[in-house]
C-alpha cells in the first residue's frame, strides 16, 4: 500500500499511532463491559475481572519487598491472558474506524477494492491508511480522543507520525488538524521498513545490524563449532524468516547476513568448508543450515501458496487489487504491480508441481486455466487445439454430472478422457480445495510443510556415503562435527597443508577442534 504514494493521481497518508504505556493503562471496567457486549457469558466475564483485579504488588527497597498494594487499571505483561483481552480492547477501535469508513468521515486508500482496508493493528502497533483529507484527520484524532476516554489508551502525539505522499499539498495543515508531526519514509513498522520504492540495500542496514549484534554478542563467546552452527541454524535463520515473508530482500544483503553467519562460525578465520557446502542436507555432504537466498525463493512460494488457499485479509485484498477478474494462473506480470506480487506469479512453475486440486462439483476451478489435471491444466495439454474464446470462463462443473465424470466433447483425445475419470471426486468436501503435494508433503495430510517447500526449491546434489558413519544415532554432536570436518581435510592438525597455518607445537588435533 505505502509503494502506491509515488504513484501519480491523488493524495494518500499512512499514520503511525504509539499508544502511551498501552497495557498499564486499559480502563477494566470499559473491558469487562465490552466483553459482555460482545456475547461473554456473565460468569466468564466475573472470572476474568477477578483474574485481573485480584493480585497485588511490593517493591523492592535493598533487596527486601516491602509493603502489598493493587492497581485499579492496567493488564500485567507475561500473564498469558492479557495478550487476548487487549485484543479485545482494539478490536472496539476497528469498529470505530469501520463506522468512520462507513459513513464517509474517514476515506479509505482504495475505496474500490475489498475487503477495504483502513488500519493495520497488531498489539499496541497501529497503522492508519488514509486520503489525508482535513475532515478525515480531524475525524481520526477525534477517534482517538474519544477511545482514549473510554479504553484508558492515550495515543502519545509526541512519538506518533504521519506520512504523505509526494503529491499531497497542505501537508502541515493537514497535520496540524491530526495533531501530530509529520515524517518521512521509510519507516519501520514491526521491524520491517516500510519503503517507496522496492527495498534496497540501505533499507535493510537493521536486519544486518541485528545479525551482527548477535554473532558478536557474549552468548556467543563461548560456544562451541556445533554450538555456533544451531545458533546460526536457529535464531538467525528465525529473524530473517519473518523479513522473507514480509519483503523481498535485496540480494546484497542475503550475501553480507550469509558472510556475517559463515565469518561467525568460523570465528573470522579462513573459511575451512564453504558456505555453499554447509548449506546443504546432511544427506548431500553438508550440515543442513539453509542458503538465505534459497529460502528466499521457499518463502516466495510459501506466500504463493496462501494466496491460491485464500480465507486471509491479505489473500482476499491483493487478489481484489492486482487480479480482479483476471486468473491467476493466467495473469500476465505488469509493471505497476508490487514486487511482492511480480515474485508470486514467477513462483507459479514450481507451485503448479507441488499442489493438486480436490474435486467437489468443480463449481470454483477454471475448466482451461487452472491445473488440476496433475500438475498441469486443460490449456497447457490442448495448446492450440482449444478454442479459447468458447471455452472462456467455463468451470469444471460443466464435465461433472451427478458426481460423475462427463469429460465428452471437451478434452479431444480418449486417452485424455480416460485420465480425467481416474481424478477421484469427492462430494464431501464443501467446496474444491487445493492441497500441498510437494516432496514430504508434511506427511501426507495435504498441509503446506516449509521443509517440503524448501526442499522443492533448492540445488540437489549427489548423496554422500559417510552419512550413516557420521551422523548416526547416540553419537555427540562435537564428535560428528569432528569427523565431518576430519573427512574433508578440514581439521587443523600437523597434517594439513601450511595454508591453515597450523601450530607446529600441536601434537593432538583434539587441541584445535573447537577453532
Amino acid at each position: 500500500m505505502v509503494r502506491e504514494f509515488s504513484k501519480p493521481g491523488g493524495m494518500k497518508a499512512c499514520v503511525k499511532l504509539d499508544l502511551r504505556k498501552a497495557y498499564d493503562t486499559v480502563n477494566r471496567d470499559f473491558l469487562c463491559h465490552l466483553m459482555l457486549a460482545m456475547g461473554f457469558d456473565a460468569r466468564w466475564v466475573a472470572m476474568v475481572r477477578e483474574c485481573i483485579c485480584s493480585p497485588t504488588f511490593s517493591v523492592l527497597i535493598q533487596g527486601t519487598p516491602h509493603g502489598y498494594f493493587s492497581s485499579n487499571r492496567g493488564l500485567r505483561q507475561g500473564d498469558p491472558l492479557s495478550p487476548y483481552l487487549f485484543t479485545l480492547v482494539m478490536e472496539y477501535f476497528t469498529c470505530m474506524m469501520d463506522l468512520a469508513v462507513h459513513s464517509q468521515r474517514i476515506v479509505p486508500l482504495f475505496r474500490l477494492v475489498s475487503p477495504i482496508v483502513s488500519h493495520l493493528i497488531y498489539a499496541d502497533d497501529l497503522l492508519v491508511l488514509l486520503q489525508p483529507t482535513i475532515r478525515g484527520m480531524s475525524a481520526l484524532s477525534d477517534i482517538m480522543e474519544e477511545f482514549g476516554r473510554l479504553s484508558g489508551l492515550q495515543l502519545n502525539r509526541e512519538k506518533s507520525r504521519v506520512y504523505f505522499s509526494s503529491r499531497c499539498t497542505q501537508q502541515e495543515e493537514r497535520a496540524y488538524a491530526l495533531g501530530v508531526d509529520r515524517g518521512e519514509l521509510p519507516v519501520k513498522y514491526l521491524g520491517v521498513p516500510l519503503t517507496v520504492n522496492y527495498a534496497r540495500e540501505q533499507d535493510c542496514h537493521s536486519l544486518v545490524d541485528f545479525v551482527q549484534r548477535r554473532v558478536e554478542g557474549w552468548q556467543a563467546a563461548g560456544l562451541s563449532f556445533g554450538g555456533r552452527i544451531e545458533l546460526v541454524r536457529s535464531v538467525i535463520a528465525g529473524i530473517t524468516m519473518f523479513w522473507f515473508q514480509s519483503i523481498q530482500i535485496p540480494s546484497a544483503t542475503i550475501r553480507k547476513v550469509e558472510a556475517l553467519c559463515a565469518d561467525f562460525i568460523w570465528r573470522g578465520g579462513m573459511h575451512a568448508i564453504s558456505w555453499d557446502q554447509l548449506c546443504r542436507p546432511r544427506e548431500e555432504g553438508g550440515v543442513g543450515l539453509r542458503s538465505l537466498h534459497t529460502v528466499r525463493k521457499a518463502a516466495c512460494v510459501k506466500m504463493a501458496w496462501r494466496f491460491i488457499k485464500g480465507g486471509s485479509l491479505w489473500a482476499d485484498w491483493m487478489a481484489s487489487r492486482y487480479l480482479r477478474r483476471t486468473n491467476f494462473w493466467a495473469c500476465r506480470i505488469d509493471n505497476n504491480f508490487s514486487v511482492t506480487f511480480k515474485a508470486i506469479l514467477r513462483c507459479r512453475p514450481v507451485l503448479q508441481t507441488a499442489i493438486c486440486r480436490h474435486m467437489k462439483d468443480g463449481t470454483t476451478t477454471d475448466l482451461w486455466l487452472d491445473p488440476w489435471l496433475g500438475s498441469r491444466s486443460l490449456l497447457e495439454i490442448l495448446g492450440e487445439q482449444m478454442d479459447r474464446e468458447a471455452g472462456r470462463g467455463l468451470t469444471c462443473s460443466r464435465i461433472i454430472r451427478d458426481g460423475v465424470w462427463r469429460p465428452e466433447g471437451y478434452t479431444y483425445t480418449a486417452q485424455l478422457a480416460e485420465e480425467i475419470r481416474l481424478i477421484t471426486i469427492d462430494a464431501s468436501q464443501a467446496e474444491d480445495t487445493w492441497s500441498w503435494a510437494g516432496p514430504g508433503a508434511g506427511g501426507g495430510s495435504g498441509h503446506f510443510c516449509f521443509r517440503s517447500c524448501y526442499d522443492l526449491v533448492r540445488t540437489h546434489h549427489d548423496h554422500a556415503e559417510e552419512v550413516n558413519f557420521i551422523w548416526g544415532k547416540g553419537v555427540a554432536r562435537k564428535m560428528q562435527l569432528c569427523a565431518y570436518r576430519l573427512l574433508r581435510g578440514r581439521l587443523m592438525t600437523r597434517d594439513t597443508p601450511p595454508v591453515w597455518d597450523a601450530d607446529p607445537g600441536c601434537q593432538m588435533c583434539a587441541m584445535q577442534c573447537g577453532r
